[in-house]
């Protein structure tokens, strides 16, 4: 009773407590500023919620975490927990990571936690599947679970054996097999190895059959050691692997040693079509006691070597030529045709004695008769070269050899310049022929040097002046060959294009030598005795030219300047050109490049010859030559003043007399032309240069397009009726020129049997030509017959 009234008594006095008003309250504002304060002071460690409403220790997280992993089976994102706890995110992921540390069989992969239960699980589900198809990549594992492929593979590898009833391939770590599985694919690798009879490739059946390659490699090499399989794998084990059935390789063999037998040679790519993937080591294996010549596709017998060594032998004992086509197997190629002949000559040490052109081989001897045969065209075409262009045809063993003909007319040199040095004392000046009219030309004063430093500086300036000369070609190719084709009988073209060919370059060695010869003969029988007589002549053309050039200059002066310089570069081009052509033949004579013809000379040639001349003549020559380029008379006259005193040759001026002369027969020249002229404008051409020199007693050398600039010229000089003459005649012969250039672009682009029509029709062209040829006579009369005219009209 008493512990009843004492309960009663309790229960009263909780019910005042419950009823009583409290002294002190704490608002929820106060109780979260009291749980932050202990919380900044490290008194209290909380974490509140997303939603702020609630606190949850770290502690707390943990069991959550677990139970959640529990629930959802042994693996859950992080952020899903994120999701279900309420939690901001670093606060689980850090209990996450607190979790993975403190339990070894959990783990935190990519932002997942995972405990061993599932990983055994997933183990047991993966042994399922294996046993169901025998074999598993890891890689598809890695795509189902979406788990890194590293931490799948060490966990199912450490669970092989246990869990899963497999093993791991050793080649090829990321695939698990079963024991059934192997036993299946050395089943079927060893079935269908048995049943090839010829070499096929291993990348072809695993391709073709789904093989995993590494296994079929291990079972193959298996069974082939133990004997199962009859056959050899030749070949890495790559693409190049290659296997060869026991009796396909004694069939190869057999037809091996039966070709070589027969033929006597063996092709390398014939043993590659018979599945044989390195021939030569095959070769050399095989027929280790034979001696085979191997060539670059292709091996060769001691038999084919042997005729060889018969047919050629017999050709350079007969000084003839062999045709080694038919001896030679028809599957070598034209190096390894060459390479064998070659080894065959070796053999026998023929080198000296025989020559391979082609598939032939040609004696020596047999080629020494073939250059005789040219011997005759060389002598002609030798003398015909140095009569044309002896200027391409000068060596420097040429002017060595000259030197002494130089030498040999240096000494009349010497002695024609003391009779200088005398006749120039205190005045220093020589005053030419022709009297008090002749041109004075100053002689420079130079000192003699002795005799042998003279000869010696010759000769290395003859040498160091002369360039590289150039191939003087005697025949080419396709000649050569026309004159084997007609003198060389019964041989093969192929081997007389190959002869012509061999032949080019000691033809034209030996057609430089003859050409050399004949060039030093000829120009060494003609430096003897007329060497004076040439001089004169040669001094005497030149100051015909010269004053010819003056004469032709003073006649340019009475134009105006457009005209005028048309009319000097006419000059230039022609008389001036021909005079230096002249000059520079004379000197190329002691050089022994003289030519018959000097007008043939340009441009080129007279550099040439320029550059193989001592360096004191030289300059002024240059000059000379330069001046042609330029528009100046005067500058071209100056310049062959300097270059004929460098040369020893005197210009002179001619006199009055001298000039009327030759103003006389220019004007008689041109008549003799003019009355045998039957072209209107050649015609009015020669008519305007004769009238202009009988109005002016002024030469003109004047080209076909200054004809009107002469007849402009020649209307205060003229009577009117004769102006008007020429007038009427020149624009007929315009008339005629542009006709008949129209006529024939006309009948370019017309089409055959269409007739073209048009103004300058044929008839037109005849009635022009009819008026020229009628005035032609009147024209001519104005010349040829000239009236006197009135001192009025004069």
């Amino acid at each position: 009773m008493a512990d009843w009234e004492e309960i009663r008594r309790l229960a009263a006095d909780f019910q005042r407590a419950q009823f009583a008003d409290s002294a002190q309250r704490l608002s929820e504002r106060n109780c979260i500023e009291i749980v932050a304060k202990l919380v900044l002071e490290k008194k209290l460690d909380v974490v509140h919620t997303l939603d702020g409403k609630e606190y949850i220790t770290p502690p707390q997280i943990s069991r959550e975490i677990k139970d959640e992993l529990y629930t959802h089976g042994g693996r859950i994102n992080v952020v899903e927990l994120q999701k279900i706890i309420n939690v901001d995110l670093v606060h689980i992921e850090k209990q996450a990571n607190d979790v993975s540390k403190q339990d070894r069989g959990t783990r935190l992969i990519l932002g997942q936690l995972i405990d061993e239960k599932y990983l055994d699980r997933l183990a047991e589900e993966v042994n399922d599947k294996l046993q169901e198809v025998g074999q598993i990549h890891i890689a598809e594992l890695c795509k189902t679970y979406d788990l890194p492929g590293d931490f799948l593979t060490e966990e199912l590898c450490g669970r092989v054996g246990r869990a899963i009833d497999g093993q791991v391939d050793e080649f090829k770590r990321g695939v698990i097999f079963t024991q059934a599985f192997i036993r299946r694919h050395t089943a079927r690798i060893r079935g269908l190895f048995s049943a090839l009879t010829r070499p096929t490739q291993v990348s072809t059946l695993i391709s073709l059959y789904g093989f995993q390659e590494n296994l079929l490699y291990s079972v193959l090499e298996e069974l082939v050691n133990t004997g199962r399989l009859r056959g050899t794998v030749v070949g890495s084990r790559q693409d190049k692997a290659v296997y060869v059935p026991e009796i396909y390789s004694k069939t190869q063999n057999a037809w091996i040693d039966s070709f070589l037998k027969q033929n006597g040679y063996l092709e390398f790519e014939a043993l590659s079509r018979l599945g044989i993937p390195d021939p030569v080591s095959y070769i050399k294996k095989r027929f280790r006691s034979r001696k085979l010549l191997f060539l670059k596709a292709a091996c060769v017998g001691p038999e084919i070597v042997a005729q060889l060594e018969a047919s050629v032998d017999e050709a350079v004992s007969s000084h003839t030529w062999v045709d080694l086509q038919p001896v030679l197997p028809s599957c070598l190629s034209e190096e390894d045709s060459e390479l064998l002949i070659g080894q065959v000559l070796r053999t026998l040490g023929a080198q000296s004695t025989a020559r391979i052109l082609g598939s032939a081989a040609v004696s020596e001897k047999f080629i020494s008769d073939c250059m005789a045969l040219f011997d005759d065209i060389m002598r002609l075409k030798a003398q015909k070269e140095v009569k044309n262009n002896p200027v391409f045809l000068i060596a420097e063993e040429d002017l060595r050899a000259s030197a002494l003909l130089e030498n040999s007319a240096s000494s009349k040199k010497d002695k024609r310049e003391e009779r200088r040095k005398k006749a120039s004392e205190g005045s220093g000046s020589v005053r030419g022929g022709g009297g008090g009219n002749a041109r004075e030309i100053r002689i420079r004063r130079t000192k003699k040097k002795n005799r042998r430093d003279e000869e010696s500086d010759e000769e290395t300036d003859t040498t160091h002046r002369v360039s590289k000369q150039s191939e003087v070609l005697f025949l080419s190719v396709e000649e050569i060959l026309d004159v084997l084709e007609r003198k060389v009988l019964d041989c093969p073209d192929d081997t007389l294009e190959q002869l012509a060919q061999e032949l080019l370059r000691p033809l034209t060695r030996k057609y430089q030598e003859v050409v050399r010869s004949a060039f030093l003969s000829s120009s060494s029988s003609g430096s003897g005795g007329n060497r004076k007589q040439n001089v004169k002549d040669v001094q005497e053309e030149i100051n015909n030219l010269y004053n010819n050039v003056r004469l032709f200059e003073k006649g340019t002066k009475l134009f105006s300047d457009d005209t005028q310089l048309l009319l000097m570069k006419h000059l230039l081009r022609t008389v001036c050109t021909d005079l230096t052509n002249i000059l520079i033949n004379f000197l190329s004579a002691d050089l022994m490049m003289a030519t018959e013809n000097p007008s043939s000379i340009t441009a080129e040639v007279r550099t040439k010859i320029l550059a193989k001349l001592p360096e004191e003549t030289k300059a002024p020559l240059m000059k000379l030559h330069n001046s042609l380029n330029e528009k100046s008379i005067e500058d071209f006259l100056s310049s062959l003043e300097a270059a004929a005193e460098e040369c020893g040759l005197l210009l002179k001026k001619g006199d009055k007399k001298k000039e009327r002369q030759a103003l006389l027969l220019h004007k008689q020249a041109l008549l003799e032309q003019l009355s045998e002229a039957e072209d209107p404008a050649l015609v009015l051409h020669l008519t305007s240069v004769l009238l202009f020199q009988n109005v002016t007693h002024c030469v003109l050398h004047a080209p076909g397009r200054c004809v009107p600039n002469i007849i402009s010229a020649l209307q205060t000089k003229l009577p009117e009726d004769q102006y008007k003459l020429l007038l009427q005649f020149q624009g007929l012969v315009v008339k005629r020129l542009v006709q008949s250039h129209s006529q024939g672009k006309k009948a370019e682009r017309a089409e055959p049997g269409v007739e073209s029509g048009g103004r300058d029709s044929p008839d037109e062209l005849e009635s022009v030509q009819k008026e020229l040829s009628s005035l032609s006579r009147s024209i001519k009369e104005l010349v040829l017959n000239p009236r006197r005219t009135s001192t009025t009209e004069e």
